[in-house]
């Protein structure tokens, strides 16, 4: 069954960090910059209980657009760099409607 377009994405981010705290505090001060964007409708932010290096970011976007498009802007923005310098390792992503 195809996904109606106007359907929310959900955009699934696992990752490995290189320090989980200032990772963490990494993520928390980028959360309200991403929020701003257009289409941001929550972020549910979590560890693994196995491995606290690897960090889950479950994402909100009215659109597949507007999940893509952030996406784009995380990567060139540099109010995003900081939290992206503490990546270690992309182990999926994924967007689901």
């Amino acid at each position: 069954m195809k996904a109606s377009a106007n359907a929310h994405c959900i955009e699934i981010t696992v990752y490995k960090v290189k320090n989980a705290q200032t990772a963490e505090a990494a993520r928390r001060a980028v959360r309200p910059h991403i929020e701003a964007f257009p289409g941001f409708l929550g972020w549910h932010a979590v560890t693994s209980a196995d491995d606290p290096q690897v960090f889950t970011d479950i994402v909100t976007w009215k659109t597949l657009s507007d999940a893509k498009s952030a996406g784009e802007r995380v990567m060139a923005d540099p109010e995003t760099q900081p939290f992206m310098a503490e990546v270690a390792e992309l182990i999926s992503m994924g967007h689901y409607i």
